[in-house]
């Protein structure tokens, strides 16, 4: 008398499993891809504030955010970027048009679509965004 059956699973049950697994990696990816995503942001406002302290240091030496040919300065190779080595996922610059002797408005532009979009900060400390679908406090922190 050999009993058949209790010794596996069924096919129904294995399905399950399955289904369950590649729900939770799911979630569980997109939670980490949005980790990802706030780190790099967070890598981008401290490039650009620093890059804020670089052109506050020029003023307090020469009296103009402008070079001393009067044309825009160009920000150092190590501020140009977010990350600051590896493959950028932000670009700093600064703002022609926001830029002259008495002010200017550093960019952090996302190279990949973000929905912070580009962070700004000019010489008066205010930070602001462009081209953004979150909120500013999502985004910049409170």
């Amino acid at each position: 008398m050999s009993k058949q059956g209790g010794r596996g699973f069924t096919l129904l049950e294995l399905m399950a499993v399955v289904a369950m697994t590649a729900i939770l990696s799911s979630m569980a990816l997109s939670s980490y891809s949005e980790h990802v995503r706030r780190s790099e942001r967070i890598a981008a406002r401290a490039v650009l504030l620093e890059a804020a302290g670089w052109m506050e240091r020029r003023f307090s030496v020469q009296h103009s955010y402008l070079g001393a040919d009067g044309q825009i300065p160009i920000l150092p190779a190590e501020l140009g970027q977010s990350p600051r080595s590896g493959a950028a996922k932000h670009a700093i610059s600064l703002a022609g048009g926001q830029t002259h002797a008495a002010a200017y408005q550093l960019q952090a532009a996302p190279v990949a679509a973000d929905k912070c979009g580009t962070f700004t900060l000019d010489h008066t400390g205010a930070r602001g965004l462009i081209g953004n679908d979150a909120p500013f406090a999502e985004c910049w922190g409170r």
